[in-house]
């Protein structure tokens, strides 16, 4: 049997699961997307994990297009006659799913889930989301519908007594375009919120409760639960000063033992994260979980259906890419 592992070019992500394949003695290989889409008919007896696209981008617009893009080529992947004896390790159609913000909420609630509250997902314009701030008296999370990795997200709220707007973003101005950047800005004029709010919303947007997160030492913090079938293989600490935490964006990932959780707390979103990954139909997956400031009640964020990147791990065991080989053989070839 042999395993492929896709994407537009190779990565630390391919690089250390084809390394932890051939430890573990197994064919593996990398392919592009479109290699794959050439060559998909003539496989044989093969396991096909897709990785997402890597973007240098940083026009909002363009990065957007060429998300549009990947979502049409999982779309024809999905549609495709594969021959048989070839599978996926989580199935396009599935991870089209965890692309899409309100298909995931929808999933979620129908498993029973509790997750960050929706508010909408259909604002257009700042003025609409303002007055919906106005009435929550609480902030919210800008988010684009079809979005990851804290590309175009706005974490947005406004100051009843004071009568002032702050916005934390990775978005900004940059002459004629929005530009979305890998560090995190602070803006708290009106206007300048308004236009880059307005720019995520033109490509379809959710706009979700800001809910506090409990805390670790002064700092932040929520989890990335990485499931694969019934087990979850990793859980990191994502810590941050401010309201967003993806570890890209220079915020501090610390190991899940320093973390001081009641057994019944940690069950819990062991579960719910098991059951996300379940209800998506995915065969691995990295669920983000807060934890509600003093309630220990843990909400689903998002499911990413390509989030088993943890460099934490990666670097030193690299143990998420061995069980992932471990599950492809023991599916699909027999048990090691």
């Amino acid at each position: 049997m042999k395993i492929c592992v896709v994407s537009n070019s190779t990565s630390k992500r391919t690089d250390y699961f084809i390394k932890a394949g051939r430890s573990l003695g197994a064919d593996t290989c990398f392919v592009t997307y479109d290699e794959l889409m050439a060559t998909l008919p003539e496989y044989r007896d093969t396991v096909v994990k897709l990785e997402p696209p890597v973007f240098q981008e940083t026009d909002f617009r363009k990065y957007n297009s060429l998300c549009r893009d990947y979502r049409k080529m999982l779309r024809r992947l999905a549609a495709v006659d594969r021959p048989e004896g070839v599978h996926f390790l989580n199935e396009p159609s599935a991870i089209l799913c965890a692309l899409d913000k309100v298909r995931t909420q929808q999933k979620l609630a129908g498993a029973g889930l509790k997750t960050t509250p929706l508010l909408s997902a259909a604002l257009r314009t700042f003025d609409e989301l303002a007055e919906l701030l106005y009435r929550q008296k609480r902030g919210g999370f800008l988010k684009p519908r079809y979005g990851s990795g804290a590309g175009g997200v706005m974490a947005v709220r406004y100051n009843h007594r004071r009568d002032e707007w702050v916005a934390y973003t990775t978005m900004r101005w940059a002459g004629d375009h929005a530009c979305n950047e890998k560090r995190i800005c602070r803006l708290t004029n009106r206007k300048e919120i308004a236009v880059l709010a307005e720019e995520v919303m033109r490509c379809g947007a959710v706009l979700e409760e800001w809910m506090v997160k409990e805390k670790l030492e002064g700092e932040n913090y929520d989890l990335r639960v990485v499931c694969r079938e019934d087990e979850v293989d990793y859980v990191v600490i994502r810590c941050s000063k401010g309201a967003i935490t993806n570890l890209h964006l220079n915020n501090k990932a610390r190991l899940f033992g320093e973390l001081s959780l009641a057994p019944s707390v940690r069950e819990e979103f062991f579960c719910r994260s098991i059951a996300a990954t379940r209800a998506l139909g995915l065969r691995y997956a990295g669920i983000d979980v807060l934890i509600a400031r003093n309630t220990d009640t843990p909400y689903i964020i998002e499911v990413n259906g390509q989030g088993d990147h943890i460099y934490q791990d990666m670097f030193t065991e690299n143990k998420i890419y061995t069980n992932q080989i471990r599950t492809i053989e023991s599916l699909f070839n027999g048990n090691r």
